[in-house]
């Protein structure tokens, strides 16, 4: 794995195992296949403090499929379920060939299931209610979701594009609050429940620059104590060999 860049946190930090480590995976992220799953499992084992945690981000696929696939609210949730079914076959498949001891250490977990809190609702209350008032945090969020859509290889026209960009831009709403205040999982921690603080995912990029100006109140500071963050995460841009 190479280690691009550490966001919040060091590479001392992070090999001392300072963190239980989570993956995020995009179903429409087509760096995530099979084999380099696989590698970034290997790693976060490798690093995590005790296990480590792997999002699969179905439901909110659907926004994509809706907006992008232009299909209907419900097909397109259908759909999203289904890819994540499919995904989730697949990392269990990679997750069977490593030693019990191992198997042991990973959770596969499907976005219903993450930060399922009413914490975690009012932080994305927060954030929608922010984004509707049409502002500086609604501009900057549509400027990300605008640079994401017109990179190289996207299909989308700019006059389409622009006329998406509100509903493209719900997704990176409903990510924030699982990155701001770590992923959340198993209830409280004295029911067993834990947090995992570090994310490894295929960057650096713009979302994540923002995502950590915003937790630590330097772009938009009002906001940032509105969102009552209790726990600081931290992220690591990691690429395969």
């Amino acid at each position: 794995m190479k280690i691009e860049e550490y966001l919040g946190t060091t590479k001392e930090e992070v090999e001392s195992r300072k963190y239980n480590i989570w993956i995020g995976i995009s179903l429409r992220n087509k760096y995530f296949t099979k084999e380099n799953i696989e590698k970034y499992i290997l790693w976060a084992l490798n690093y995590t403090k005790d296990d480590v945690l792997i999002v699969i981000a179905d439901r909110i696929e659907a926004i994509n499929i809706e907006v992008l696939d232009k299909y209907n609210k419900l097909r397109a949730f259908k759909v999203a379920l289904r890819k994540g079914d499919e995904k989730e076959k697949e990392i269990e498949m990679i997750i069977s060939k490593l030693p019990e001891e191992k198997r042991k250490m990973i959770k596969i977990i499907r976005w219903r299931e993450i930060n399922n809190t009413k914490y975690h609702d009012y932080r994305i209350e927060v954030l929608f209610e922010e984004f509707k008032k049409k502002g500086a945090f609604y501009n900057k969020i549509i400027e990300m979701a605008k640079n994401h859509w017109s990179k190289g290889g996207r299909t989308l026209t700019e006059n389409r594009l622009e006329k998406l960009l509100e509903k493209l831009s719900e997704y990176l709403l409903y990510e924030i609050p699982l990155f701001l205040n770590g992923a959340k999982y198993g209830g409280l921690p004295e029911k067993g429940g834990k947090t995992y603080l570090l994310n490894i995912y295929p960057g650096p990029g713009e979302f994540d620059d923002f995502l950590m100006d915003l937790q630590d109140g330097k772009s938009f500071p009002e906001l940032t104590q509105k969102l009552k963050i209790t726990d600081k995460f931290a992220m690591v841009s990691g690429f395969c060999d």
